[in-house]
């Protein structure tokens, strides 16, 4: 693939299923590396699905151009229904891009390829979970995962990423995510780690009396021990393993409350309604707050005590980062790139997917040692000081857009 020519920065058009102003770890890396490219001279444009009739087709945010795409409203179906729309859009916009990103394999990857190799422009693949290069995610909590269903789609998978093998580059978010990609056959002199990057002054640690600033504005109880997870309330998010673990520590720890911060609203996974419902049956509504959607993510992680993450699949998840970067222990599931950023029982406790009895025990742990709650997120802010800084973040991509990026 020829390199951008000298002088002129690649134009990047992102391809995703769901943006701004959806609230989701994916859709915030898109905006906010968009963004930051945007802020540094590069010509951005985003293609995503238009969820509801009322936002606008375009709009400039941000300094990025971002065109949304039929159809509107929620329901699953809408991802496989936009990727028709999305190649047409992406091939009426070749003159103004050089280099398509896909967000995500498994419905735009082989759109977005087509589209891009249509055009004549080159194309960076990034996977948006873990499982999506093996075929796991497809079947995971179905009735189809079993034989010989299951067969046939990994039998499909197969075949699908050898089209994906033309892509210019694979972006892997975590190590994990990056074997899986190599495993599936990938070139590896095209497969290229870059885990996602943290702005640590907006993510950082508050003192005493700015946390009890916070909590003040945030209606929380002040004296509590704040369990905060950040996310949307989805199937698979781990949430309900969450709150049935605090369910059995509530009456063992008065000082306990619990905070879900994000919502499910109008999307098809959401758990939403049946945890509310659950709070309420157990009695729980007075130690258990739903934030709902907010665009204030560090306060309520600035009120926090302690933070909780035990979802089922990820790749690099933005809000266990977000947290660590606050300076936050962590409890959370060893999945996608987790252990990137923690290191258990130096920087976090980590517990397999669905173990209520060990996320129980964990929770309980932390609640019950100051010095273990300081030293482990001391050593997580650290980590991400040290190793996911943003601007080198940022650079890494602009070097990538620009090295596959197709002159005119």
């Amino acid at each position: 693939m020829p390199a951008q020519s000298a002088g002129r920065q690649a134009r990047v058009l992102f391809l995703t299923e769901s943006y701004w102003p959806v609230l989701g770890g994916g859709e915030q890396h898109i905006r906010q590396i968009a963004s930051a490219l945007a802020a540094r001279g590069m010509t951005c444009t985003v293609v995503a699905r238009r969820g509801d009739a009322a936002w606008p087709e375009q709009e400039l945010l941000d300094g990025v151009r971002v065109l949304r795409v039929p159809p509107a409203g929620p329901g699953r179906s809408g991802k496989y229904l936009m990727a028709l729309p999305a190649a047409l859009r992406l091939l009426r916009e070749r003159p103004r891009f050089d280099v398509a990103v896909v967000r995500g394999t498994r419905v735009l990857g082989l759109p977005g390829l087509l589209a891009a190799r249509l055009a004549g422009k080159a194309l960076v693949l990034q996977a948006e979970v873990s499982g999506e290069m093996s075929g796991e995610i497809y079947t995971w909590g179905t009735r189809y995962d079993r034989a010989p269903v299951s067969g046939l789609v990994h039998a499909g998978v197969r075949v699908r990423n050898g089209l994906m093998r033309d892509a210019d580059a694979f972006v892997t978010i975590s190590r994990r995510t990056q074997a899986e990609f190599l495993a599936a056959g990938l070139p590896a002199d095209r497969v290229v780690y870059l885990p996602h990057g943290i702005d640590t002054q907006r993510f950082r640690p508050a003192g005493d009396s700015e946390r009890a600033e916070v909590r003040a504005r945030l209606g929380l109880p002040a004296a509590a021990l704040l369990i905060v997870f950040t996310g949307r309330l989805l199937q698979g998010k781990g949430v309900d393993t969450l709150l049935a673990a605090f369910e059995r520590l509530a009456p063992q720890d008065a000082r306990l409350h619990l905070v879900l911060v994000g919502s499910g609203a109008g999307q098809a996974l959401s758990m939403e309604d049946q945890l509310r419902a659950r709070v309420s049956e157990v009695g729980l509504q007075a130690r258990v707050t739903f934030a709902g959607r907010v665009e204030t993510v560090p306060d309520w992680l600035r009120a926090a005590d302690l933070y909780a993450f035990p979802s089922f699949f990820e790749a690099m998840p933005l809000s266990i980062m977000e947290a660590a970067a606050c300076g936050l222990p962590l409890a959370s599931t060893r999945i996608g790139g987790v252990e990137d950023v923690i290191e258990h029982e130096r920087s976090g406790l980590l517990i397999e997917p669905g173990d209520v009895a060990a996320l129980t025990d964990v929770l309980r742990r932390l609640a019950s040692d100051p010095a273990l709650r300081a030293s482990l997120g001391a050593a997580a802010r650290k980590t991400i000081v040290e190793r996911f800084a943003f601007d080198a973040h940022v650079e890494r991509y602009r070097a990538l857009f620009n090295s596959v990026g197709r002159p005119l």
